[in-house]
């Protein structure tokens, strides 16, 4: 399949920009580190043949490469020396050996995992002939979700076409009218309107309104199923794949900010009180202190929790008492893992080292929650009736505002199911949540 006729600019194509070091050669001002003349004689006498060597000056740190049909392999300066120190040689043999045998055995899904990003593109167009039918589709999505390329560089016939590939209907969630709700952060780089990838998760959308430092603005629209063209998996962004003008009602969504947030936290001394429980996490508490569940996440629940306490209107006393729970939630933990009985592990290492000390029924609702946050709110709520409280609907109302400060930073594994948050209060906190992970004021260190 020809190149040049399925990428729509030819300035994309990464070949493209490699200039073979014979035309460097005949520059009158050469690049540092261009030993043309003793890098050829060193190549003759390996069995390589300088042909196959370029000047890229689009790739940082690494000017120069060795490229040859589906082997590329960067050079960061082209004289001897660099040559032989780095074993570009045995280098070069190794992903020729490698690539070489995957295609020898049919095998195209190693091929496209083990070949570079930047010239898989047109690997995969080059190859599209021999990849069998069944994988056609498959593989140009792995393809593309690994490259800079977007859905609007390839002319939309070879998309269409490319289509006839997948037999089997997308599984994708949608409303009674086959409508899919989709997100896109957008960093205004591109018009929106020209945009084919977005995601199902609005907190992958805003992850990519923050990439490189820059406020970017998020988006919301919806897209009927049979429109979809691709649901990129690769990395777990949940990407959409479509064409721009399929997408429709689009309007940007709007999140409370720290900067928003911060003069209230001030005023209300919620940054004061954080900083006079911080000290109650000790390292020595935790299994794995620098861990997921150590001390980063534990303070980042403690800022969240003072934050959802104060948006759901808690007394002062309750605000106390979720912040203990903040503190010490995870310490039983013995693994990072899926591990059901942490809560009950946890509250047992609060009695032992005589962590909390309240009123029987504020003990209670400190038992509860730690206990059974592990759980599911279904379960938890079945259990209410073996913990002496007087209110039972309002310890629910406290563990709930809790789950929702420990769910908020899943964020940080890239697992935060919006539908499962409780509370109207951290819905709203979702781009406060990715600042703290963020964190680049150092609030919560």
């Amino acid at each position: 399949m020809d190149i040049q006729k399925q990428i729509v600019n030819q300035m994309l194509i990464f070949s493209e920009a490699l200039v073979p070091v014979n035309e460097i050669a005949q520059m009158p001002y050469r690049p540092k580190r261009f030993r043309y003349e003793e890098c050829k004689s060193y190549l003759e006498g390996i069995g390589k043949d300088i042909g196959d060597f370029y000047f890229n000056k689009f790739t940082p740190f690494s000017w120069f490469a060795y490229w040859r049909d589906y082997v590329l392999v960067d050079i960061p300066a082209f004289n001897p020396h660099t040559l032989e120190a780095m074993f570009i040689a045995q280098e070069i043999d190794l992903e020729t050996a490698r690539l070489q045998t995957c295609l020898q055995k049919g095998d195209y899904t190693s091929f496209f995992y083990l070949i570079d990003s930047r010239i898989a593109p047109e690997a995969y167009l080059k190859l599209f002939p021999q990849i069998p039918d069944e994988d056609k589709y498959r593989l140009f999505w792995y393809t593309f979700s690994r490259c800079n390329l977007k859905l609007e560089d390839f002319q939309p016939e070879f998309i269409h076409n490319l289509q006839n590939y997948h037999h089997s209907k997308l599984k994708l969630p949608h409303d009674q009218q086959n409508y899919v709700e989709i997100y896109r952060g957008h960093v205004l780089d591109s018009p929106l309107f020209q945009s084919s990838s977005w995601t199902l998760d609005i907190n992958t959308a805003i992850y990519f309104s923050r990439r490189h430092q820059v406020k970017g603005r998020i988006y919301r629209g919806k897209i009927h199923k049979n429109r979809v063209v691709a649901n990129v998996k690769y990395r777990n962004y949940k990407e959409i794949i479509c064409f721009p003008e399929d997408v429709e009602e689009i309007e940007e969504m709007h999140f409370l900010s720290l900067v928003d947030l911060m003069p209230d936290l001030e005023r209300q001394g919620i940054i004061q009180q954080y900083q006079s429980y911080c000290p109650l996490i000790k390292k020595e508490f935790f299994h794995k202190p620098g861990g997921i569940h150590g001390i980063s996440h534990t303070r980042r629940v403690l800022f969240l929790t003072l934050i959802l306490s104060l948006m759901e209107g808690l007394t002062e006393t309750d605000r106390d008492l979720l912040c203990h729970v903040a503190i010490y939630h995870d310490i039983g933990r013995s693994n990072d893992n899926f591990d059901p009985g942490h809560g009950r592990e946890s509250y047992h290492k609060v009695l032992q080292y005589d962590l909390f000390n309240g009123e029987t029924e504020q003990q209670e609702i400190v038992r509860f929650i730690i206990e059974n946050h592990c759980i599911s709110d279904y379960e938890a709520e079945r259990l209410v009736k073996d913990y002496r409280v007087s209110d039972p609907e309002h310890l629910v109302k406290l563990y709930l505002v809790f789950k929702d400060a420990d769910g908020l930073d899943r964020i940080r594994i890239n697992d935060l199911d919006v539908k499962q948050l409780r509370t109207p209060s951290a819905h709203k906190l979702l781009l406060v949540a990715r600042e703290l992970l963020e964190d680049t004021q150092g609030i919560v260190s």
